[in-house]
C-alpha cells in the first residue's frame, strides 16, 4: 500500500513539473504562427483578387520629351528646323484587369509639350525660340498585356489645348512670351498674319510600365499626334498662295513613376 502512495505522489509531482516547464516556454517564446497564417491568407486574397477583374487607382508623374514633325515645318519656322524640348507631365491612372493576361488603362494627364524653333526675323535675322503648349490628355483606353510586373500597351488619346506661347522678339530685339498664338474667337487668320493653335488634338500612344510588388511603377511611352497643331481655315486671301492646312504635328516621348494604391502583381 505504501510502495502505490509512493509511486501515485511521483506520478502527480512528475506532470505538475513537466506542466510548469512547459508553460515557462510557451512565455518565453510566444506563437507567432497567427501572424504568418494572415500574412499568407492576404497574400492568397490579393493574388485571387488579380485575376478576377481588380480595379487599380494610381497616380504618375514625369519629364515629357517633345517635338513637332511634318512636311511643311518650314511654312511657320526659319530654317526648316525644330528641337526636342523637355516638359513635364502628371496625372491620374486606373487599371482594369480582364483575366491573369489582359487588362485595360485609363489614364487623364496635363502635360507641358512644344518644340525649340527657328522664327525669322527680317531686322535681325533668324532667332532661336521655344513654342510650349499645356494640354489636358485623355487616355480613353489602352488594351494591356500584362506578364508578371510588366505591361505592354497602346491606344488613342485626345488632348484640350489649355493654354499656350511662343517667344518672340520685340522692337528692341528682347526675347518676350506672346501667348496671342493661342487665339480667341475673335481671331480672322486673313487679317492677322501670326498662325494661331487648334484648340483640340489626337493621335496613338504605345508603352511599356513594370510594377513593384509594393505598388510602385515606372514606365516610358512614346505618343504621336495625328491633328494639324495650326489653324489654317482656308482664309488667306492676300499673298498667301496655301490653301489647304498647314501640315505639323506633335510627338512625345513620357518618362514616368507612379504609385498604385493596391499592388497587382504577387
Amino acid at each position: 500500500m505504501k510502495n502505490l502512495v509512493l509511486m501515485v505522489a511521483l506520478l502527480v509531482g512528475s506532470l505538475a513539473f513537466s506542466q510548469h516547464k512547459t508553460d515557462k516556454n510557451l512565455k518565453a517564446e510566444p506563437n507567432y504562427s497567427f501572424i504568418q497564417d494572415s500574412a499568407e491568407c492576404e497574400k492568397n486574397f490579393r493574388k485571387h483578387l488579380s485575376r478576377s477583374g481588380l480595379v487599380m487607382f494610381g497616380i504618375k508623374a514625369g519629364y515629357s520629351h517633345s517635338n513637332l514633325y511634318g512636311k511643311e515645318i518650314d511654312y511657320i519656322f526659319a530654317n526648316n528646323k525644330t528641337e526636342w524640348l523637355p516638359g513635364f507631365h502628371a496625372g491620374l491612372m486606373v487599371n482594369a484587369s480582364l483575366n491573369k493576361f489582359l487588362g485595360l488603362k485609363h489614364e487623364l494627364l496635363f502635360s507641358m509639350r512644344g518644340a525649340r524653333v527657328n522664327l525669322p526675323d527680317s531686322i535681325h535675322g533668324p532667332y532661336s525660340s521655344s513654342l510650349k503648349t499645356y494640354y489636358l490628355d485623355l487616355y480613353p483606353v489602352s488594351p494591356t498585356f500584362h506578364f508578371k510586373g510588366f505591361q505592354l500597351y497602346a491606344g488613342p488619346y485626345v488632348s484640350l489645348l489649355t493654354a499656350a506661347s511662343i517667344q518672340r522678339k520685340n522692337e528692341t530685339g528682347n526675347l518676350f512670351n506672346d501667348r496671342t498664338i493661342f487665339g480667341t474667337p475673335g481671331n480672322r487668320e486673313s487679317e492677322n498674319e501670326n498662325k494661331y493653335l487648334q484648340k483640340f488634338d489626337f493621335g496613338i500612344h504605345a508603352g511599356i510600365e513594370y510594377q513593384f510588388q509594393f505598388g510602385l511603377f515606372i514606365g516610358a511611352k512614346y505618343v504621336r499626334g495625328f491633328t494639324d497643331i495650326f489653324q489654317y481655315a482656308n482664309s488667306y486671301t492676300f499673298d498667301d498662295p496655301k490653301v489647304d492646312n498647314i501640315r505639323i504635328f506633335t510627338q512625345t516621348l513620357m518618362i514616368s513613376a507612379g504609385y498604385c494604391f493596391l499592388s497587382k502583381y504577387k
